[in-house]
């Protein structure tokens, strides 16, 4: 925000229309008047009262839009002061940024589509929803809003936005917060020991002595474009997410990739699962002469993405596929991979791509209980036998031999487990292990995954690619270990 000093008597209401200023912050109270809307908003260290006046002539204006309490805005206007001095400002751009999952907001939003204050593209956006669902609820809210139908709406639009899952237009709701955390077991622990004593030889995470101002230029960002609309990152913005946790991942990945670029000349990246295009864009505008292709089955990021870059005049070709059909197809000069926070089996076939290609890669996974049918037959599971599992069960003391991954390729995967029953592979148990909400338990899991991500790609790589990890910080992402492939 622009801080502004009063001049102005304590007082006085007089308004200084010397410069303008703007803030944003989240309204903790709306007091109406016959010729004003007030809002008092909360922007952090204080409160600002915002005017909205209401034309003589009866026009659409500023007042008529749908903010209530809790609703995230954004103001622009004239600075002034109040009667009692206090910081106000006359509005003359007023956006509302996001709303809270409440069934009577939702409704004023429907309303002001309904009415045209809102533009639909900006109702969509507020209700997280797409414009054929706010079209249908525009559509049972002019009917009746009485009917149940648009009454169930309501309340799936509010899973929606707390966190819930669309599948086939169907929405279910989010964890409930009040559901127990995770516990980890005894023979959960007992199986981590037992992996990491059979893969005494784990990835050593490469630690970085470069500064990304060294080797990368100092390009524009994009945050610069980005509204501050609500993201699917909690209280982030899409403009605060981008700028303090995407940013400095897509920096890091750029200096790596200058750092690799010297070493072996690349012409063609492909980014799996870019979506909009952030990581895509950057490195076209960093590295000349380099062709960029996105594949992602979400049509809408690509959509944002091909905007973006349009605007940029950066040719980049963003392919709406599913990866698993997208491999056979994608140009035969492709010869780098990234993916930053690529869900589940979609880094196993970005993956299996780099290796069978012969390529050199660079991917960052993310969740790991996702997309598991494109993780090829032969991938990091494979060398993850039930049987190690078995072992753990069967010695309560946790007397792990050394070689335990090898004793157990013997063992069929429907090995029957006396002392206490399970249905879960090894596999599945560090899949369930790496998302759990222990840092200390989950980022053993998820370096046991990376290594043996990295064994599984290797193998495939007839030594033509050498295999690292490394990692960025942690405060940008708690998925930061990242797999490097480099040409020997």
């Amino acid at each position: 925000m622009q801080l502004w000093q009063s001049s102005c008597c304590r007082n006085s209401p007089k308004v200084d229309y010397a410069s303008g200023i703007s803030c944003q912050g989240v309204v903790v109270r709306r007091r109406r008047h016959e010729s004003a809307t007030f809002l008092m908003v909360d922007v952090g260290t204080f409160q600002v009262q915002i005017v909205l006046t209401v034309p003589r002539d009866g026009a659409a204006c500023l007042s008529q839009l749908p903010v209530g309490l809790g609703c995230s805005v954004w103001c622009e206007g004239c600075p002034g002061c109040d009667r009692a001095g206090s910081l106000s400002i006359y509005a003359t751009e007023l956006q509302l940024l996001k709303i809270p999952p409440d069934v009577k907001q939702i409704t004023k939003v429907v309303e002001a589509v309904a009415i045209s204050v809102l533009p639909e593209d900006v109702g969509s956006r507020l209700l997280c929803c797409s414009s054929d669902r706010l079209l249908h609820l525009k559509q049972l809210h002019q009917k009746d809003k009485g009917d149940p139908e648009y009454k169930r709406e309501l309340r799936q639009l509010v899973f929606l936005m707390t966190g819930g899952m669309e599948v086939d237009g169907q929405i279910s709701a989010p964890p409930s917060a009040r559901q127990r955390k995770a516990k980890v077991s005894k023979v959960d622990m007992q199986f981590l020991d037992c992996m990491e004593e059979s893969l005494k030889n784990l990835y050593e995470v490469v630690s970085d002595s470069w500064t990304p101002q060294s080797d990368v230029p100092d390009i524009p960002s994009l945050s610069a474009d980005l509204p501050d609309a609500s993201s699917a990152r909690g209280a982030l913005s899409r403009s605060e997410y981008f700028h303090g946790k995407k940013w400095p991942q897509i920096w890091w990945f750029l200096g790596r990739l200058s750092a690799c670029r010297r070493r072996c000349n690349f012409s063609h990246v492909l980014d799996v699962g870019g979506g909009r295009g952030d990581l895509a864009i950057h490195i076209a505008s960093t590295f000349d002469g380099v062709k960029v292709t996105v594949v992602d089955s979400n049509e809408s990021s690509l959509k944002v993405g091909q905007a973006a870059a349009s605007k940029r005049h950066i040719d980049i070709r963003f392919c709406n596929m599913d990866f698993a059909t997208a491999a056979e197809q994608l140009p035969a000069d492709i010869d780098f991979v990234v993916a930053l926070h690529a869900c589940g089996g979609l880094s196993d076939a970005a993956l299996n791509f780099a290796s069978c290609r012969q390529i050199p890669f660079m991917v960052c996974p993310c969740c790991h209980l996702k997309h598991e049918g494109l993780e090829p037959r032969d991938g990091w599971s494979s060398l993850c036998d039930f049987g190690v599992l078995g072992k753990v069960v069967e010695n309560e003391k946790n007397q792990c031999p050394a070689r335990a991954i090898e004793d157990s390729q013997s063992t069929t995967q429907g090995t029957e487990i006396t002392k206490r029953e399970t249905t879960e592979t090894g596999s599945q148990i560090l899949r369930r292990l790496a998302e759990i909400d222990r840092r200390d338990v989950s980022w053993r899991a998820l370096n046991l995954i990376a290594t043996l991500r990295l064994w599984a790609t290797n193998r495939k790589c007839q030594q033509r690619i050498t295999c690292k990890l490394a990692a960025f910080s942690q405060e940008y992402s708690f998925r930061n270990l990242v797999l490097i492939g480099e040409r020997i």
